[in-house]
């Protein structure tokens, strides 16, 4: 009770801030296309950009041991569990589609047997890598960009998987109800204002998902996000910016930095 009480004190507090950022730039709309041409005179390559607006909840989950729990029921492999991730190898290499692994992990995913809680998890191309195939849990209708909630298989060169590693929120909810985010275009373009966005770089993606604003002994709370992957141009690196898609600030890296375009496993 104490947890969600100090919970709920701080985001009244977001949620007051979220209002007056959006009444701060009502008028801001007129200056889009400006800003854009601006980035692109600064050879920053964009594609098409939404000026949709989207709602979305503050969002809590809880860590536990659900996934400790579930380890009898999984054939095949061999499981440990170590600080709510469930790591586990293939006794026997299971082999996927070459071209679109994805597939055939899509189905394997509806037997428990083989993953708990599969049917929860969503492919996500843009953290995956040919050797690394990454899923992300789903929630309230998005997805949950975070290390804390995804599963990431690892394989080797015959197109088999050998490994994954797994972690999973428990009692997913809402903690208030939907509020409107900025749009995508809003949010690149403070992004850009802020200076993040080097000259000479292309923005490869942009996703509406939830981060992980805060967490309170095991329980987390997470903020709708718009997560913004930037490359400079002639170079394999990628860097994911965070943008709060209530409030516009900006959201610094904390405990996990990020990763480059090979090795990309999620955000926190």
């Amino acid at each position: 009770m104490v947890t969600f009480i100090a919970i709920d004190i701080f985001l009244f507090g977001m949620f007051e801030q979220n209002m007056n950022m959006q009444a701060e730039n009502v008028s801001q709309g007129d200056s889009d296309s400006k800003i854009i041409k601006e980035m692109k005179d600064d050879q920053i390559k964009v594609g098409s950009l939404s000026k949709k607006k989207n709602f979305a909840y503050y969002l809590s989950g809880t860590q536990n041991d659900t996934l400790r729990n579930q380890m009898g029921q999984l054939l095949n492999q061999t499981p440990h569990y170590v600080g709510y991730e469930l790591d586990s190898e293939f006794k026997d290499p299971v082999k996927v589609n070459k071209d679109n692994p994805q597939q055939s992990i899509n189905k394997l995913l509806m037997d428990p047997t083989f993953v708990a809680f599969g049917d929860q998890y969503q492919y996500s191309k843009d953290l995956s890598t040919p050797r690394s195939i990454v899923y992300i849990q789903k929630a309230m209708g998005g997805l949950m960009y975070s290390t804390e909630a995804q599963i990431r298989f690892t394989l080797n060169g015959r197109y088999q998987i050998v490994s994954y590693t797994q972690s999973y929120l428990q009692d997913i909810k809402s903690l208030r109800e939907k509020s409107e985010t900025i749009s995508e275009t809003r949010a690149l373009i403070w992004l850009y204002q802020y200076n993040e966005i080097p000259n000479n770089t292309k923005v490869s993606w942009a996703k509406l998902g939830y981060t992980k604003l805060l967490s309170i002994d095991d329980d987390r709370v997470f903020i709708p996000t718009w997560i913004i992957a930037i490359k400079p141009q002639n170079s394999p690196q990628v860097q994911l910016k965070k943008i709060n898609a209530f409030t516009g600030g900006i959201i610094k890296e904390t405990n996990e930095n990020l990763k480059n375009s090979q090795s990309i496993s999620g955000v926190n």
